[in-house]
């Protein structure tokens, strides 16, 4: 019995790091909304479509369908940034508007109060 597979090692690693790219953009894809996590799994998805070529032109079905979630994470992740930026500029007039309407809102709970600094959750 032969037990050797016909791949070579190359051929498995390679076929490895494809899947690991479709997994990193499904997970950057679902995570697109948090711009951090939308980064971080959108480029290692590119790394990892790039890195299964193993020094071949062509790349297999997994590893382009990782790559296209890679750069869709990405760009969903920039235009979330964008929008939560011009968000807090038009809405808020800035960082100081937003950090204002907090503080305002935080008072308007009566929080911190003297008599019984902890009470903040017994008001939910």
């Amino acid at each position: 019995m032969d037990y050797e597979s016909n791949k070579s090692y190359i051929e498995m690693r390679s076929a490895g790091m494809s899947v690991t790219s479709l997994i990193m953009g499904i997970f950057g894809l679902i995570m697109s909304c948090c711009i951090y996590p939308a980064m971080i799994f959108g480029s290692l998805a590119i790394i990892f479509a790039l890195l299964s070529r193993g020094g071949e032109m062509h790349t297999n079905s997994y590893a382009k369908a990782g790559l296209i979630l890679g750069i869709i994470a990405i760009i969903c992740g920039i235009l979330f940034f964008i929008y939560s930026i011009l968000t807090l500029l038009i809405q808020f007039g800035g960082i100081e508007g937003y950090l204002q309407s907090i503080e305002e809102l935080i008072q308007d709970m009566e929080y911190p109060n003297s008599s019984n600094p902890y009470d903040f959750y017994d008001m939910l």
